[in-house]
């Protein structure tokens, strides 16, 4: 600060206190209007000067002239390093608060937080060139101007963080953020614990200062290449705004450097055009998105309306191309049943025709199986719509007369038994055709006269079971096993059913027991 006595000691005039917390001018121009007749011939101006530290004590580019001469260079001064500053602050601290109103609304979206708190942060920062009577004392106002433009800067690659990567793919990793802001912390600790009066602060302050130039060089050089990986008008604003930003931040920089200096600083400029650039294309991007909210609002009913009539129309693709697929499995399902069991018979009897010593009984036998087959395949296809139980009454329908003319009596005990998930028509010709082969056995060997056919469901397992038992002689205890029964087994399998042959289920005779899972 200043103070300006006229010849006889009288005070012609100051720019505030002079005693701690010193007023601070550095960044003002101060025009003190002299009485003429106080001036003397001969008389000499008396200048006290104040300084929180002796060793920057300055005076520069002191004028003495006509008050109208003098007028214009100073409202021209304090328009440039004054005025102009105020309207950046306001500014600054408008767009803030209204892109933090904004983040209130929608708090998912972080670089509307992030920029709202840069900015305030920047004219925090530059409050420093307008106020005069700072209110707090001069160690600790000298260390919060770089913290708080370091801060600002920290802030803002934050909200670039989290804006730029929008078009590209996910790549939202906090850990180098929260790293950055850690390591920034850290650095910022000896601006407020080195001391203020030797200097040695100030000194600190050209480190601070070459650190965060370091830091936006690498923002930068990202934003750069983000920008040649994709040219978009939003990201050639950013590298503008990078460069401007660089090189006033550099020029900054170097008047720091140069204590006796009276440069202004031109930061604020570049800065003022940066974030109202970022504060643009945050309030274009929510103004899109209401838009889009509006719209979808707007016309829900018929987008709805649409999606459905495409979903529908899809659908119908899929189920005509799924219809398509189980008439041709379907198709080959039957191909393959009749080859296994109806086209081996008449193979075999074919073969057997062939013999001169063919027996006519045998023949019939064979052909009689090929038909009893065909008529399994057959009762099969309808299975699906159906269950188990049916299946069994319809098996039952077709060959009781042929039991009965075997000399045997047919007892049936079937009662509902639950459908294991996925048991399809394939699988229940399998099943038929194990029963008809146990049937066929019992007739051919069991020496009985009665056959029961009965389902259940098992005690312990709780899984259903269809078993078939005569009252006849039972098998041998050396009984060894020949085709039909392998066979039974091997069908048993491809159901994922297991089958229990013997006669331990019950006093006499023989039991088949096929246990469905």
């Amino acid at each position: 600060n200043i103070v300006v006595y006229y010849p006889d000691g009288t005070r012609a005039g100051d720019g505030g206190s002079m005693t701690a917390p010193i007023a601070r001018n550095k960044h003002r121009p101060l025009l003190l209007p002299l009485y003429k007749p106080a001036l003397t011939p001969g008389g000499v101006l008396r200048f006290e000067i104040a300084s929180t530290r002796p060793n920057t004590l300055m005076l520069t580019h002191v004028y003495l002239g006509a008050n109208a001469t003098l007028e214009k260079a100073y409202y021209l001064n304090n328009l440039l390093r004054q005025d102009s500053v105020k309207v950046l602050l306001t500014t600054l601290l408008l767009a803030a608060l209204l892109i933090g109103g904004i983040w209130l609304f929608y708090p998912a979206r972080k670089e509307y937080l992030w920029y709202a708190i840069g900015t305030a942060l920047w004219g925090i920062h530059s409050s420093n060139l307008v106020i005069r009577d700072i209110p707090v004392n001069d160690a600790l106002w000298a260390a919060s101007v770089p913290f708080t433009i370091g801060l600002s800067v920290l802030a803002l690659v934050t909200m670039v963080y989290y804006y730029v990567p929008r078009d590209l793919p996910p790549r939202r990793y906090t850990h180098p953020l929260f790293y950055l802001w850690a390591t920034v912390l850290v650095l910022a600790v000896p601006l407020f614990i080195l001391p203020y009066a030797s200097g040695a602060q100030a000194n600190y302050h050209i480190v601070w200062y070459s650190l965060l130039a370091l830091l936006f060089s690498l923002v930068l050089a990202y934003v750069v290449q983000l920008y040649w990986l994709h040219q978009t008008a939003k990201r050639l604003l950013f590298v503008l705004c990078g460069f401007a930003m660089l090189v006033f931040g550099l020029h900054d920089t170097e008047v720091i450097i140069e204590q006796h200096s009276t440069r202004p600083y031109l930061l604020h400029f570049a800065a003022m055009f940066t974030l109202l650039t970022q504060y643009v294309l945050l309030v274009r991007r929510f103004v899109s998105s209401l838009r889009e909210t509006q719209y979808y609002a707007n016309n829900l009913e018929t987008i709805v309306a649409a999606r459905e009539q495409e979903l529908e129309a899809n659908y119908q693709k899929i189920r005509g191309m799924e219809q398509e697929k189980a008439v041709v499995d379907e198709r080959e399902r039957i191909m393959r049943d009749i080859h296994d069991g109806f086209g081996g018979d008449l193979i075999s009897t074919l073969a057997m025709l062939e013999r001169p010593d063919a027996r006519i009984s045998v023949i019939k036998e064979n052909i009689q199986d090929a038909l009893n087959d065909l008529r399994l395949v057959i009762d099969s296809l309808d299975f699906d719509s159906q269950d188990i139980t049916t299946a069994l009454g319809m098996f039952r329908s077709r060959n009781s007369r042929k039991i009965k003319q075997a000399g045997f009596e047919l007892r049936w005990a079937v009662e509902d038994i639950a459908t294991p998930a996925g048991f399809g028509a394939e699988k229940t010709l399998q099943l038929l055709r194990i029963v008809q082969e146990a049937i066929t056995n019992a007739i051919k060997h069991s020496g009985g006269n009665t056959i029961t056919v009965s389902t259940g469901t098992d005690a312990s397992s709780e899984h259903g079971f269809v078993q078939i038992a005569d009252n006849g002689v039972g098998m041998p205890e050396t009984y060894q096993p020949g085709k039909g029964l392998a066979s039974m087994r091997k069908r048993a399998t491809t159901i994922n059913a297991t089958i229990d042959i013997g006669h331990h289920l019950s006093d006499t005779g023989t039991q088949v027991r096929i246990t469905l899972r």
